[in-house]
């Protein structure tokens, strides 16, 4: 579905927006709420996990870091070995899926950033286990998946609230209510398969894989102007769209 919505060319699978050229205004482009703080760039080991298709692994790339890119996405892969060429820079790029990271040997890398992506796998730990076992001590790990309330709510509009298309402890994917992701005049059908995972599922799984989570937000994007009664973007300005954890190797 994935491979399907990337060859459409949707907006979440392909580079937003120009870079800017100076290193600084570069980490401010890659890391524009400050989650890196006090991190090093420069000469770290970086897996950008489930990261194809956006400027992370490049700009990584760009400050210094010896960076690996994991995606399930043949076309996504195909996108950032196209644009690290295009740019000069160095990013070694793997096929594969998150919840295996055999390939990579313990204490691989200095720092895993993953972009949002959780949501599309029944078992966040699995993932989460794999990163602290190729995470190095000292290193950061940073992700971003749906918000497990919000989620449940997006097109269940009643006409006077939201009612939850399934209960906040149902451990199933949530079901589809519209397979269309639509930007624009650009349709696609893409019946992905999306999973709520509860913040307490994600912090108990960050401290099983011996990592301590030192920062955690919930926010939406946007400026929290909404949008028409009962759309996506009303719902986001009353509750956030997104969680998302940094957790540290000790």
């Amino acid at each position: 579905m994935w491979d399907r919505l990337a060859k459409a060319g949707i907006p979440y699978t392909r580079p937003q927006g120009t870079p800017p050229k100076t290193p600084r205004a570069k980490r401010r482009f890659l890391d524009p709420l400050g989650r890196y703080a006090g991190v090093t760039i420069a000469g770290a080991r970086v897996l950008s996990l489930a990261g194809g298709g956006g400027w992370h692994p490049i700009l990584f790339a760009d400050l210094g870091a010896a960076v690996t890119l994991l995606d399930i996405s043949a076309v996504q892969c195909r996108t950032v070995r196209a644009l690290a060429k295009e740019r000069g820079a160095i990013v070694r790029v793997v096929r594969g899926d998150m919840r295996d990271l055999s390939r990579f040997a313990p204490a691989s890398f200095d720092l895993v950033d993953h972009q949002h992506s959780l949501v599309f796998v029944p078992d966040a730990g699995r993932v989460i286990r794999e990163v602290g076992r190729v995470l190095a001590l000292g290193g950061t790990y940073l992700f971003q998946t749906m918000h497990p309330v919000t989620l449940r709510l997006y097109g269940t509009w009643t006409g006077t609230g939201w009612l939850p298309r399934t209960t906040y402890f149902d451990d199933r994917a949530v079901p589809t209510y519209d397979a269309t992701w639509e930007f624009g005049a650009l349709k696609v059908e893409a019946p992905t398969i999306e999973y709520g995972h509860r913040i307490g599922t994600l912090v108990n799984a960050c401290a099983a894989a011996g990592l301590v989570v030192d920062g955690l937000w919930e926010y939406s994007p946007g400026d929290g102007s909404g949008g028409p009664p009962g759309s996506d973007d009303e719902l986001e300005r009353w509750l956030p769209a997104f969680v998302e954890i940094r957790a540290r190797k000790r």
